[in-house]
């Protein structure tokens, strides 16, 4: 073995360390010749060990980290590319440095064979150059090195996707934790307090005091509506929410999503109205999950309007596809500022009336479980906004046997509750 380093450069732009180079040659006029061009290399310094034979050779790479090997493809007892197989099977795999396999006389078959086998480049002595056998080695360290960058990012990444999993599983437990240990007690204190009001246990309340147990009431509703949305925001994020398609008729989930938003609305003095075809055809949807969308939309129209406001939800055939119903709920609220669009569908994003960003009531959740949703019907929720002149948000749900065919034992409104009470086509509150 002999180990030599050559002069270093004054320019190390290209590779800034010296290369850790192994040559693996019975014939010393030959190697001498490799470290005279490798001397001649004004860019790159390298330090060189020499090995005379296979066995050597493998001995010295079983010992030692090399960034670029020179293998002759005639040595004694063996050829090149037996050992460089044996060593990529036996030593270091497909860790080991970048090999450039160097032969006296051109031949195409070995060549092709020592590509195929996974040899970085090939070289003949005859007519080599200093050049050449330089621009070799520099490209088969550089790629060598980008490689091994790659796998190692490469792991980095799957590190972290797997840290990541374990998050997500560790916040759904805490979410389903959350939904099991408050949801129980919180479903008993309504219970109590609506009992409380109707007067089973002692007398009816005063006019004050069922002001305030409705207040409570009003407060246990609203606790199960964020837990709720606690849970639908993580089973949307880990895949685990279905959808239960079925030819739907828009008309009831619209009544359903009007009625769960009137009392809102009554208590701001806002104008609901609805502009909805009684022949509208049926949808292919999840009754309970379109009306979700459409109240969460309605709720979020509700919270961001001023009293004396104005909400409408519309649906019809979209003008362009006839095979579509297009659902439309605007208001005249506060509006969103442009540099605010791109981020309300995000989780926990809130902006106040001014359209400052804020962390005000809610959980900042209804317009990401409602774009999530929309998303798993296929479609997709957009928003047209100015600040201080309201917001309209769209989506399209297909007509039902549009996209397929969809079993027709099951009733196509049986989860959405009538309500036959809220009008269907136009209300003022």
């Amino acid at each position: 073995m002999i180990e030599s380093p050559t002069v270093p450069p004054q320019d190390t732009d290209v590779l800034r360390a010296p290369v850790r180079l192994l040559i693996i040659d019975d014939d010393q006029v030959d190697r001498q010749i490799y470290l005279r061009f490798l001397r001649e290399d004004d860019r790159n310094a390298y330090v060189v060990t020499e090995a005379e034979s296979a066995e050597e050779g493998s001995r010295l790479i079983r010992d030692k980290v090399y960034d670029c090997i020179l293998l002759d493809y005639r040595l004694p007892q063996v050829n090149g590319l037996a050992m460089y197989r044996t060593l990529t099977n036996t030593v270091r795999g497909p860790s080991m440095a970048p090999v450039i396999m160097m032969t006296g006389q051109g031949n195409e078959s070995v060549a092709v064979a020592a590509m195929k086998c996974g040899i970085s480049d090939y070289l003949t002595k005859e007519g080599l150059t200093a050049k050449a056998m330089q621009r070799a080695i520099t490209n088969a360290v550089e790629r060598s090195r980008l490689r091994r960058r790659l796998r190692e990012k490469n792991r980095h990444l799957a590190e972290m996707n797997t840290e990541l999993k374990a998050r997500t599983a560790e916040l759904e437990r805490v979410y389903h934790s959350v939904s099991h240990e408050l949801k129980t007690p919180l479903t008993a204190v309504r219970e109590f307090v609506a009992l409380v009001m109707d007067g089973v246990g002692g007398p009816a309340p005063s006019v004050e005091h069922r002001s305030f147990l409705e207040h409570a009431l009003d407060g246990c509703d609203q606790m199960n509506h964020h837990l709720n949305d606690l849970i639908d925001s993580s089973r949307l994020d880990t895949g685990k929410l279905r959808l239960k398609l079925l030819p739907t008729k828009p008309n009831r989930v619209i009544e359903f999503a009007l009625a769960s938003i009137r009392a809102a609305a009554q208590a701001k003095s806002l104008t609901l109205e609805s502009h909805v075809s009684a022949e509208l055809p049926l949808v292919l949807a999840d009754p309970l999950r379109l009306s979700q969308i459409l109240g969460n939309l309605l709720g979020n129209a509700a919270k961001f309007t001023d009293s004396g406001g104005s909400i409408v939800l519309s649906a019809g055939i979209a003008a362009d596809r006839p095979d579509e119903v297009e659902f439309t709920v605007s208001d005249t609220g506060c509006g969103v500022a442009p540099e605010h669009i791109s981020q309300i569908f995000d989780r926990l994003f809130q902006v106040s009336s001014a359209g400052d960003e804020l962390m005000g009531s809610g959980l900042g959740l209804g317009l990401s479980i409602a774009k999530n949703l929309v998303n798993l019907h296929g479609g997709q929720l957009t928003v047209e906004s100015t600040l201080g002149n309201g917001s309209v948000f769209r989506f399209r749900v297909p007509v039902a046997g549009a996209v397929s065919p969809v079993s027709a034992a099951v009733p196509a409104t049986a989860a959405v509750p009538a309500t036959a009470a809220v009008p269907v086509t136009a209300a003022a509150v």
